[in-house]
């Protein structure tokens, strides 16, 4: 795998957003083995850095005249381009400078203006192969002379793309099908330079519910925006390749990286548009957070929970609401209970100053006073033991095991009561069952 950094538009470039494509593709688990960080044989791997080598096969078409200097601003071309979609037209260059005579170019160039250089592209039907749509047909009237090195020397992407993919030894190019004209443009550069043309696949695109192409109103539109939002890596690329390809096995849906390298065919994947489903991901996200070892999970968590994470059972935490996650930022409100108990309200207070709750209290008091340490083990069998003996009394376990839990956290939801006994432990529990106590008294 190549890491190619395509920086020649110095408006879409800069060494911060460079930084955030390395950051977003190491911690998707995407390793390169060449590029501007490793080096390799073909580098430099930053276009910025390959200037010489585009100047240098752009005076190659010029030798062959199949490029002419284009002197139009960048004001009269936005200008063609307006009157050309107001007229229900493709917005392709005119063909101004197609022909122009060495006088006139001459008194371009006086004037100051600084030419681009167009590559000329002939008439006739582009044609070539896709591994997803077959054999495809371009006519020259859809193309439009396009521009190689832009007016201040830098090359432009059709341009810039096709040189670095032969020098570099590019034999796959995947992308997707809205760069279907462009790859006709590239297949003219090919043939022209004398580079072997690469296999092609142009994938569908990614829309978002509503079905208009995915942009930042869905949400979520930058890996750092998932990762930040406690998505684990591995699912993400789990759910993006599952977008248009699906494994052999129907319903098999929670795969590995490495089951995916297994499986993945690209010959596979669907003509169709993909939809992007944010509650398909929640879901598969919760599948992996699940399906992970404690410790490797509660190291992954830590982050969005640091309040908790140099705790010493944390890990015990996190696999307490481990169930609910749909992702790791949800971490703080599912783990409230371990941090301090909510107040009391009125229903709650009624529950404990119940008199059969009191006695399941004042018996859970007297054997954690008995305590003091207490395993998630040890903390199953004294509940198993409360509830047996409070259920030979006719109490059903909602009205045994309630009251403990509104004493312990003041909800009535929350980790399940073996991990709160052992992760607060006798002492904690004992000041906590102590307070509900009081405050239920006084309420």
């Amino acid at each position: 795998m190549v890491l190619r950094i395509e920086d020649t538009d110095p408006q879409r470039s800069s060494p911060e957003l460079e930084r955030g494509i390395l950051e977003d593709l190491r911690w998707l688990g995407l390793d390169w083995d060449e590029g501007p960080d490793v080096g390799g044989p073909y580098g430099p791997y930053r276009q910025s850095e390959r200037r010489e080598l585009y100047v240098k096969e752009a005076r190659r078409l010029a030798e062959m005249g199949m490029v002419y200097f284009c002197y139009c601003t960048q004001e009269e071309l936005e200008a063609k381009k307006e009157r050309a979609l107001a007229q229900g037209r493709m917005p392709l260059y005119d063909g101004t400078c197609r022909e122009l005579g060495r006088e006139e170019r001459e008194r371009l160039k006086a004037q100051g203006r600084r030419p681009a250089l167009r590559f000329r592209v002939p008439s006739g039907a582009v044609d070539f192969t896709d591994l997803l749509h077959g054999r495809l047909s371009f006519s020259s009237d859809v193309l439009g002379d396009f521009v190689i090195l832009r007016s201040d020397g830098s090359a432009g992407f059709n341009f810039s793309v096709v040189v670095d993919d032969a020098s570099m030894g590019i034999t796959h190019v995947i992308r997707g099908e809205d760069h279907l004209t462009n790859t006709a443009r590239h297949v003219l550069l090919y043939r022209a330079l004398g580079y072997r043309v690469p296999v092609f696949a142009h994938h569908s695109l990614l829309l978002g519910p509503d079905g208009a192409k995915l942009s930042k109103r869905h949400g979520a539109s930058s890996i750092k925006r998932f990762r930040e939002a406690g998505y684990l890596p591995e699912a993400l690329i789990n759910y993006l390749a599952l977008l248009s390809w699906s494994p052999d096995v129907e319903g098999r849906e929670v795969l590995s990286p490495v089951e995916l390298i297994g499986e993945f065919r690209l010959e596979k994947l669907s003509r169709s548009p993909a939809i992007f489903d944010p509650h398909k991901l929640d879901w598969l996200n919760g599948q992996h957070i699940r399906r992970m070892e404690p410790a490797r999970l509660a190291q992954r968590a830590a982050p969005f929970a640091p309040a908790l994470a140099s705790h010493p059972l944390f890990a015990d935490m996190v696999l307490s609401v481990r169930d609910n996650l749909r992702a790791l930022a949800e971490l703080p409100v599912y783990l409230e209970a371990y941090s301090a108990p909510a107040p009391l309200d009125a229903e709650g207070a009624a529950v404990l100053n119940n008199p059969d709750s009191l006695e399941v209290l004042e018996w859970a008091k007297e054997a954690l006073t008995e305590l003091e340490g207490l395993d998630l083990e040890g903390a199953r069998h004294l509940l198993a033991e409360l509830t047996d003996r409070f259920k030979r009394r006719g109490l059903k376990a909602g009205e045994i095991l309630m009251p403990l839990r509104l004493a312990l956290t003041g909800r009535r939801s929350g980790p399940p009561l073996p991990f709160l006994l052992e992760i607060l432990g006798p002492q904690e529990c004992l000041r906590r069952l102590k307070a509900s106590l009081d405050s239920a008294r006084r309420a």
